[in-house]
């Protein structure tokens, strides 16, 4: 790892503990914030456009969305154990279609079928922001590979940093050369 990675690494790790340490309300804000980023600019995306890969080494849309849909009910079944004082198991890698703690890693026949599965993902993670009070367990922590042991406010926080990184992969996409018109 580079030393800029490290800072970069770093830079972000301390915002998620900064936006982790507001009001109920802030979080779930700025979870919000990341959601909106995301879905802000596919709103009226066709089909063709959804599937579109700028290269065969890309993800498309839909692709994109299957991985943020299984992340984000990843974060919210953690952050719910973590609450209560329990270790997450059996998270699992990206990409495994086993159920991985009740996570299941589905594929998407249609742009529609992402977007509700989005928002459903989204509405579980807001739930559990809004069960937060000042008793929630801090202790218990889970390892994240970038940025090491997180509790759940911070997990929770660290969604709207993995939510704007590919709301910016959706932006790069949509960009890309030879992307469908409208």
């Amino acid at each position: 790892m580079t030393t800029d990675q490290a800072e970069g690494i770093s830079r972000i790790r301390s915002y998620i503990q900064h936006n982790a340490g507001k009001s109920e309300g802030a979080v779930r804000a700025l979870v919000q914030t990341g959601h909106d980023k995301l879905f802000g600019p596919i709103a009226d995306l066709s089909e063709e456009q959804a599937t579109f890969k700028p290269n065969g080494d890309e993800w498309s849309v839909l692709e994109t969305l299957r991985h943020v849909v299984q992340a984000k009910r990843g974060v919210a079944r953690i952050c719910a154990r973590l609450a209560r004082g329990e270790t997450p198991r059996n998270v699992g890698q990206e990409g495994e279609a086993a159920v991985q703690d009740g996570i299941i890693g589905e594929e998407f026949a249609t742009l529609a079928q992402a977007r509700a599965a989005a928002q459903a993902a989204q509405d579980e993670l807001l739930a559990f922001i809004d069960t937060l009070s000042a008793d929630v367990n801090l202790e218990t922590r889970y390892r994240h590979f970038l940025f090491g042991d997180l509790n759940c406010r911070e997990w929770a926080a660290f969604q709207r940093v993995h939510d704007g990184d590919h709301g910016n992969q959706i932006e790069k996409i949509l960009a890309a050369e030879g992307f469908p018109p409208a």
